[in-house]
């Protein structure tokens, strides 16, 4: 697996766009590593996405990345496109997980990783220039902190810190992996908090429904992610109550 990962990479790496190389697979090699490609513009997203398609190493095997792949290339269409956000995933020689990612407000390497929300993830080969960008600060002893160069750890509000949240899964996954990110998990747990604090603003019955809504999914958040310190662990339930409620 190891291998075929060094494949799909060197393959990604010859290919004439804008946009760069992250994610696990640039850490130490763990067996469910997957490859993440962020393209800088819509042009290059279609580029790259005919060329995975239309070649036999890549496979789009998943129905629902197959009917998002379609949905885009002959409807232009896209259940996120109105956020700025298009992502379909492809399967390197049946082995390895491609994420193509596009998103409208990364136009360069630094935009990219500078909104990650884990600190050892923040390192990304820049395809263009061949160059790559380290921000991890990781010294290779499993000690993660929150990404310091992503602002909305910085200025929270509501829709940056619901955002935040559904990343949360990465915690998880890396902690499982052997990593120590309880830094990152207060963090979060300090955001959820500064959002109970907020005062109700809305002086109408339809902003102060809003206001009431927002206190009760960010206090069962603050529920889960304080079970998620004391336990390490939190289940697949947990995980999709957490997406759902932000």
């Amino acid at each position: 697996m190891k291998q075929q990962i060094k494949n799909a990479i060197a393959l990604i790496k010859k290919q004439p766009i804008n946009g760069c190389i992250t994610g696990s697979c640039l850490l130490e090699y763990f067996p469910d590593a997957d490859i993440d490609v962020f393209v800088y513009s819509e042009s290059d997203l279609n580029q790259l996405l005919f060329f995975m398609y239309y070649n036999p190493l890549f496979q789009c095997l998943d129905p629902l990345e197959k009917y998002k792949y379609e949905e885009y290339i002959k409807k232009g269409k896209s259940s996120l496109h109105k956020i700025g956000l298009i992502t379909v995933k492809m399967k390197f020689n049946l082995a390895v997980d491609v994420n193509v990612v596009y998103r409208k407000t990364n136009h360069n390497v630094f935009n990219v990783i500078s909104n990650f929300d884990l600190s050892i993830i923040c390192k990304a080969y820049d395809i263009k220039t061949g160059k790559t960008l380290d921000l991890s600060e990781y010294k290779g002893d499993k000690l993660g902190t929150w990404n310091k160069w992503n602002k909305a750890f910085y200025q929270p509000d509501i829709w940056d810190t619901k955002k935040m949240c559904r990343q949360f899964f990465r915690v998880a996954k890396y902690e499982e992996r052997g990593y120590n990110l309880i830094s990152v998990t207060n963090k979060y747990i300090e955001l959820v908090e500064q959002m109970l604090e907020l005062e109700n603003i809305y002086k109408t019955v339809r902003g102060n429904e809003f206001y009431l809504k927002i206190k009760e999914e960010f206090t069962l958040v603050l529920k889960i992610l304080k079970a998620y310190k004391k336990e390490k662990k939190i289940s697949p339930e947990g995980l999709n109550l957490l997406k759902t409620l932000v």
